[in-house]
């Protein structure tokens, strides 16, 4: 996760402490937003850094996912960073391939006059059709370093039917 550059800024008493420097553009916004009377859905209109912050909450989580063919096989990564093992459920449910789980991540920030702990929980859902019938036993999965690889392998081809031509009347 990249995380925003700050910039030392003083304060009242003399003491130093980081300031972010999207927060003068964001008060700005939100002051001409009150100023002209517009709100929207959510209060005023949000800059991309706010968007960006809001999709990385749990409440609206799902794993980003690269589906790809490898050695014969379907292969789906999906990344599931700060997630356990045991707090993943793999299932085929009609037709596709089902990634549902927990997600707990706890963050603790200590500097000289600074002090912040975050905390998030949810729960995560991924559905993926896959292009062919398979059963469960057919599909291995691993987990490691946040990252879980799941292998399908993919149906023999049939053979083809002999063009047949048809006769035009």
């Amino acid at each position: 996760m990249a995380e925003t550059a700050t910039a030392p800024a003083k304060t009242e008493n003399g003491k130093l402490r980081r300031r972010d420097p999207f927060e003068m553009f964001e008060t700005f916004q939100d002051e001409m937003a009150r100023l002209w009377g517009q709100t929207w859905p959510f209060g005023s209109w949000p800059l991309a850094r706010r968007i960006a912050q809001t999709t990385e909450s749990t409440a609206l989580w799902a794993p980003r996912v690269d589906v790809f063919e490898k050695d014969g096989d379907f292969v789906v990564k999906a990344e599931l960073p700060g997630a356990k093992k045991e707090d993943i459920e793999v299932t085929l449910d009609q037709g596709g391939l089902v990634i549902r789980g927990q997600k707990k991540a706890e963050t603790e920030v200590k500097e000289e006059h600074y002090y912040r702990m975050e905390q998030s929980y949810g729960s995560f859902y991924r559905r993926l059709a896959l292009p062919f019938e398979t059963t469960a036993e057919q599909v291995t999965a691993t987990y490691a370093e946040g990252i879980l690889e799941i292998r399908i392998p993919k149906p023999a081809t049939e053979a083809q039917p002999t063009p047949a031509p048809i006769t035009i009347l």
